[in-house]
């Protein structure tokens, strides 16, 4: 099937109400009238991985691409379109600068994930994103293929980690955390994948999303939409800000475009 356009959703804080562990009624109702047309491919573009997508099951009959992990697999319903985990040498570069500056942190496979100690501040932050907990492995690695990594981190522990992994990526969470990304990997390269893939024009995308780890995605997808919970930089990005997740930002955003009534 030919689409005429597609449109990119980041998961938390955007369609996934991470306060009330659900999707608002009113975003599930936006995904049905986006698929109804018949002619829009709908994308999420996320850091979960596709067994954490199970949050989203209120609007996943309607989706039909998975960027995940932010964009190391990306799969078109049951099939897998790109796959790129990390080697084992970044993985021991990553790891031996988080051990120094005594992170805990993780690893996320493809089916699921490992960290190196679980205490009651991970479990916590595991609960509040609705997510299951990952088993205690400090080499999860070893017997796992694995995509990316991620620590938690105050401000200028993860300043001081920046310096010392300049060959990476590091994109910080909402909380205390961030994610350790492949440099040319992120949710805008994997736009750009599915863009060719399907043979849809640049000018034909559109975007949602509210966290820093969004930034490439808004600023690179012209039909750009911030959450109206969005910090600054991300409001800055976009084309256009909507309002909050709770408050009809998504159906809001997708009646800007002319996408639904």
């Amino acid at each position: 099937m030919k689409y005429k356009q597609v449109v990119f959703f980041d998961i938390d804080h955007t369609v996934f109400d991470p306060i009330r562990h659900t999707v608002p009624k009113d975003t599930v109702d936006a995904f049905r009238a986006l698929h109804a047309r018949g002619d829009t491919l709908i994308a999420v573009a996320t850091g979960r991985a596709l067994y954490m997508l199970d949050v989203i099951a209120p609007v996943l009959p309607f989706v039909d691409v998975s960027i995940t992990i932010n964009g190391q697999i990306i799969a078109h319903q049951d099939t897998i379109l790109f796959d790129q985990p990390m080697s084992s040498a970044m993985i021991e570069e990553i790891r031996a600068a988080l051990i120094e500056h005594k992170l805990v942190y993780g690893y996320i496979g493809a089916h699921g994930q490992g960290i190196s100690q679980l205490d009651a501040a991970a479990r916590e932050q595991f609960a509040l994103a609705d997510m299951p907990l990952p088993q205690v492995d400090p080499e999860y690695y070893r017997h796992h293929r694995v995509y990316q990594m991620w620590a938690f981190a105050n401000k200028k522990e993860f300043e001081n980690l920046a310096q010392d992994l300049p060959d990476y990526q590091l994109v910080p969470w909402l909380s205390d955390g961030f994610d350790v990304v492949l440099t040319g990997r992120s949710k805008k390269d994997g736009i750009a994948f599915v863009l060719e893939h399907f043979d849809i024009p640049l000018a034909k995308s559109y975007a949602f999303g509210d966290g820093m780890n969004d930034l490439e995605m808004l600023t690179y997808v012209p039909n750009s939409v911030a959450m109206g919970n969005s910090k600054p930089p991300v409001k800055a990005a976009a084309s256009f800000v909507t309002t909050p997740y709770d408050e009809g930002g998504i159906a809001r955003g997708l009646r800007h475009f002319g996408l639904i009534d």
